[in-house]
C-alpha cells in the first residue's frame, strides 16, 4: 500500500476533503496559490502537500476573510509544499508553463470534452481551438469568450495576471496574458466579488473580431480614442472620449477602434461573466 503522502487525488476528491467547489480548486491554480502535476492525458493530480495547502488557502479566506492578493502576500513567505519536493523536470519548452492553451487544454480534460465537443460548443471550428491550445493561434476577443463560456468559466479566470486591490486608474496594473490581436486587457480589482472593472486598450482597426453574448449587464466608459460598438447586429454606436455606454450583456455585442489612435476603455461587468 503506498503511503498516503505519495497518493494522489483527483480535482473532486480535493475539493470534497477541503470543502470547496472543483471550479474554486482551478481558481485558485490559475491565480497561483496552488501548484499541480498533470497525467500523461491532462488530468490534475494533487497529494498530500497539495491538500494541506488548500486548506490553509481556505482558512485565510474563510476565516481571515482574505481576498485573492492578500492571500498570495501571506503565502510568500511559506514555501509551497511542490516547490520544496524533487519533481520530475517540465518536458514543456522554458517560459511556457502555463500557457492560455494549456489552461484551456486542461480545464476541457477536465470536464471530459473532446476538442470536437469543445468546438461544437463554442460554434467555432475545430481547427482554430486545437491552434488556440497549441499556442499557434491567437484568438480574438469573441472567440476566447466563446471557448470559456463553453467550459463553464470566463476569460477573466483563464487570464494568468496577479489579482491585485483596488486602486485608481494609473496606478501598477498588470496585464493578461491573453494574448488576443490588437487588444490589451487589464483587471483593475481582484478583490470584487460581483463587479468585473476591466481596462481596455485598442489598436487602430482591432476590436472584438465578432460577435458575442453573456450574462449580466456592462458598462463602458472611453478614456482616449473612440470606440464603435454594435448591438444586437443592428444598432451602432460612436462613443468618443469623455462618453460612456451601459446595456445588457444578453444583447450579442460587437466592438472596434475604428480611428487612428490608441482606444482605451473603462469596461465594468456585472457579474464576472467575461
Amino acid at each position: 500500500m503506498r503511503a498516503e503522502a505519495a497518493q494522489r487525488y483527483t480535482v473532486s476528491e480535493v475539493a470534497r476533503m477541503v470543502g470547496i467547489s472543483a471550479s474554486t480548486l482551478r481558481a485558485w491554480e490559475q491565480s497561483g496559490l496552488l501548484l499541480t502535476t498533470r497525467t500523461a492525458a491532462g488530468w490534475r493530480r494533487y497529494d498530500a502537500g497539495d491538500i494541506s495547502r488548500a486548506r490553509e488557502v481556505q482558512r485565510l479566506r474563510t476565516v481571515e476573510g482574505l481576498a485573492v492578493h492578500a492571500i498570495r502576500r501571506r503565502l510568500r513567505s511559506v514555501p509551497h509544499p511542490r516547490r520544496l519536493r524533487s519533481e520530475r523536470p517540465s518536458q514543456r519548452p522554458a517560459g511556457q508553463a502555463n500557457s492560455l492553451g494549456e489552461r484551456l487544454r486542461g480545464r476541457r480534460l477536465d470536464l471530459g470534452l473532446s476538442l470536437r465537443s469543445l468546438a461544437a460548443r463554442a460554434a467555432l471550428s475545430p481547427s482554430l481551438v486545437s491552434g488556440v491550445e497549441r499556442g499557434v493561434v491567437q484568438p480574438s476577443v469573441a472567440s476566447l469568450q466563446k471557448m470559456s463560456a463553453a467550459l463553464g468559466t470566463s476569460v477573466a479566470a483563464l487570464a494568468s495576471m496577479p489579482l491585485s486591490a483596488c486602486q485608481v486608474l494609473g496606478g501598477e496594473v498588470l496585464p493578461s496574458d491573453l494574448r488576443t490581436p490588437g487588444v490589451q486587457i487589464e483587471d483593475l480589482s481582484g478583490t470584487a466579488q460581483v463587479l468585473e472593472p476591466q481596462r481596455f486598450s485598442i489598436e487602430p482597426g482591432h476590436g472584438s473580431g465578432g460577435e458575442y453574448t453573456h450574462a449580466g449587464e456592462e458598462f463602458l466608459y472611453v478614456i482616449d480614442g473612440l470606440l464603435s460598438i454594435t448591438l444586437d447586429g443592428c444598432e451602432q454606436f460612436d462613443i468618443e472620449a469623455g462618453m460612456s455606454l451601459c446595456f445588457e450583456s444578453s444583447r450579442s455585442h460587437r466592438w472596434w477602434n475604428p480611428g487612428d489612435v490608441v482606444t482605451r476603455v473603462l469596461w465594468i461587468n456585472t457579474p464576472r461573466t467575461f
